[in-house]
């Protein structure tokens, strides 16, 4: 009776694989690594953040909350660590259960910022794609909106690839909608100066670290300022409505 029921199981197998629903990329945005201005370490934070929050939703992937990031890095004591070792950045990928990692570097020189993306494959540590993009430090915000739509366009283009049975799309562009950071802003837009835009930027990662530190009053504080630098940035409006809740 037990050998036909195997037997019955083994019979199946093959139709139970063809039933299961293909799994898309689960995909974790690491910190990235800081290596020119101290002053502006805290972004790493908030550039995670906004490129976890912008990659949300992009068809067929699933994107790992920072919230759990950080739960990981907790435990293994790393704090807001940069994982600039694969070794380490595939150990961060298993424990999320992520099958790409995005990570990367940014440096500020003489008021220019240039942040380099690239997406690491976590078995593998293989690069499968890579993405460069340089402004003004004040710019910030609108570098990290290109690098997001860089991104989601070249998972969209992975993912056509994959459903006609082209394999990994590489550095494939097309498919999906990439934002234009530099299209005009609406006329009743309050455009905030160049200093008060980084002051902005800073204000919202900080308090984004209060919030992993459970410093909720210092963290209002923190997207308070950012607002009020800021009245355009959507992510520090964001996390202040969810602490109303």
């Amino acid at each position: 009776m037990l050998r036909a029921f195997f037997v019955l199981l083994l019979t199946l197998l093959p139709s139970l694989a063809l039933a299961a629903p293909a799994m898309g990329d689960r995909i974790a945005v690491l910190y990235f690594e800081n290596k020119g201005n101290p002053e502006l370490e805290p972004l790493k934070v908030g550039l995670t953040q906004m490129l976890t929050t912008d990659l949300t939703g992009t068809h067929n992937v699933d994107i790992v909350e920072r919230t759990r990031l950080q739960e990981i890095l907790d435990e293994l004591e790393l704090g807001h660590s940069s994982l600039v070792d694969p070794e380490s950045a595939a150990k961060v990928g298993k424990l999320l259960q992520a099958s790409h990692l995005v990570m990367g570097t940014y440096f500020e020189l003489g008021g220019t910022l240039r942040i380099d993306a690239r997406m690491v494959e976590v078995e593998t540590t293989r690069i499968v794609h890579a993405k460069g993009v340089s402004g003004k430090t004040a710019q910030f915000a609108d570098m990290e909106k290109e690098l997001a739509g860089d991104l989601r366009t070249f998972l969209l283009a992975r993912a056509t690839a994959d459903k006609a049975g082209g394999g990994a799309a590489g550095g494939t562009r097309g498919g999906g909608e990439t934002p234009d950071p530099k299209g005009q802003a609406p006329a009743d837009t309050v455009v905030a100066h160049d200093e008060d835009r980084v002051k902005a930027a800073l204000a919202y990662s900080e308090g984004l670290i209060f919030m992993d530190g459970k410093d909720t009053a210092r963290a209002r504080e923190s997207f308070q300022k950012a607002v009020a630098a800021d009245p355009n940035l959507d992510a520090a409006k964001t996390q202040l409505a969810a602490l109303d809740l």
